[in-house]
């Protein structure tokens, strides 16, 4: 088995950018691990008026590749290279934060190439950086390409310029020796491990989160079942009392519906009640009726009798009217008298006066024994009605006397009972 060939490097001073005696390997070297190269090795970096360089090649090993030189020599400048070169941000190496700032002083552009190992063929990125506008133009593998298209090529090769694990600026020593443990273990999986170990860490990360979330939300769900089983052991008398409560609403709201049935049946013994008295009453009615027939019958017998009665009072009551009547005329007709003579004494001579008293007296005599006279007659007039209404009376209590046994009954008529009051009534006023 042959050995390997020793890579032959070409390099220029650092001071002056003079080529050296050295003759340098071809750029692009055999695939695979022959050389001793792994997947995504720098073979090469080529710098073109970048920082203190005008044109300089660097040939690294498989191995350590340490760079030894005095202060401003230019050894920063190759770690630049590499930044700038891989897609790196400027903030990466802590200088300055424009890329036209790494450009040397006094040209207008520069350049960075770097050749990177890769079992299917190197990759060769450039960049070319415009000093003026801060703009740069990308290609890989000598075509033209965007910057987005370098850095996941960059990223299959599993290079990681941002990692401080991976890629150290002398810049960044202090931010280094400021990260944690768990920052430096995250920095060290996506720098030496596969990309799903630190995908896995991640996803472990958020599974023991979630596990902690979930360890209190149950530790919070026993929580509550636990506060739930006392306040359920405190509210059973409640709800004891609630469900009998709740019996005894229904029993009420059954009873209420069973009410009207209740008084319905009530009402309606009382109703069959009145009926039966109504019926006891009405035979009550019938045997009163028949016994007091023949008091009703001796009540239309005596009603007869009493009409000739009312008629002569009807005729007594007319006279006493008309003799009333005429003795208001005659007394009338004296006044008027009186008035006639007292305008024929007036109208008389003076000499005529005592004639004329004298007339007047005797006919005041005279006036005076016609009074006599009326008074007399109107005696005898009261006197006959005075009798009249004894025997009215004497009749009336007669009546009275043999209705005495029926007279009180509910059953007797109520006309029959007003007339004997109205005429009973009538005979004392008259």
């Amino acid at each position: 088995m042959d050995l390997p060939q020793k890579r032959k490097r070409i390099s220029y001073e650092l001071t002056n950018s003079q080529p050296s005696t050295r003759e340098a390997a071809p750029s692009t070297s055999t695939n695979g691990q022959a050389g001793g190269f792994v997947e995504g090795a720098i073979l090469r970096i080529t710098m073109h008026n970048f920082l203190t360089y005008d044109h300089s090649q660097v040939f690294p090993g498989p191995k350590l590749n340490m760079i030894v030189g005095a202060n401003g020599t230019g050894k920063s400048s190759i770690v630049c290279a590499i930044c700038l070169g891989l897609a790196g941000k400027t903030a990466v190496l802590g200088r300055g934060d424009k890329v036209g700032l790494y450009v040397k002083r006094g040209c207008s552009k520069g350049s960075v190439e770097i050749e990177l190992y890769r079992a299917n063929g190197n990759l060769i990125i450039s960049r070319e950086i415009q000093e003026e506008n801060n703009q740069s133009t990308w290609m890989l593998n000598k075509k033209h390409a965007s910057q987005r298209a370098v850095e996941e090529a960059v990223k299959e090769l599993h290079i990681q310029v941002g990692n401080l694990c991976q890629f150290l600026p002398q810049e960044k020593v202090g931010e280094f020796a400021k990260m944690s443990n768990i920052e430096l273990l995250e920095a060290t999986e996506k720098s030496v491990g596969p990309p799903e170990m630190y995908e896995f860490h991640c996803e472990l990360k958020t599974y023991c989160s979630k596990e902690s979330k979930l360890e209190n939300v149950c530790k919070e769900k026993a929580d509550f079942l636990e506060m739930a089983r006392q306040r359920n052991e405190r509210n059973k008398l409640d709800v004891k009392r609630y469900y009998m409560k709740k019996r005894h609403l229904d029993r009420i709201q059954m009873l209420e519906k069973k009410k009207p049935l209740v008084e319905y049946e009530t009402a309606r013994k009382e109703l069959e009640g009145v009926k039966k008295e109504r019926e006891e009453m009405k035979r009550k009615l019938k045997s009163l009726k028949e016994a007091q027939e023949p008091l009703l019958r001796k009540i239309r017998s005596v009603e007869s009798q009493l009409q000739p009665i009312e008629h002569q009072m009807k005729e007594l009551t007319a006279g006493i009217k008309d003799a009333s009547q005429k003795c208001k005329q005659k007394h009338d007709q004296l006044e008027l008298r009186n008035k006639e003579k007292k305008l024929s004494e007036l109208k008389g001579k003076k000499r005529q006066l005592e004639q004329k008293i004298s007339t007047k007296q005797d006919s005041l005599r005279q006036m005076e024994q016609n009074e006599i006279n009326l008074q007399a007659i109107e005696e005898e007039t009261n006197t006959k009605i005075a009798a009249v209404n004894n025997k009215k009376v004497a009749i009336m209590e007669e009546y009275l006397s043999r209705m005495q046994v029926c007279w009180c009954s509910p059953e007797v008529d109520f006309y029959l009972q007003l007339f004997c009051v109205l005429w009973l009534h009538m005979c004392v006023c008259r």
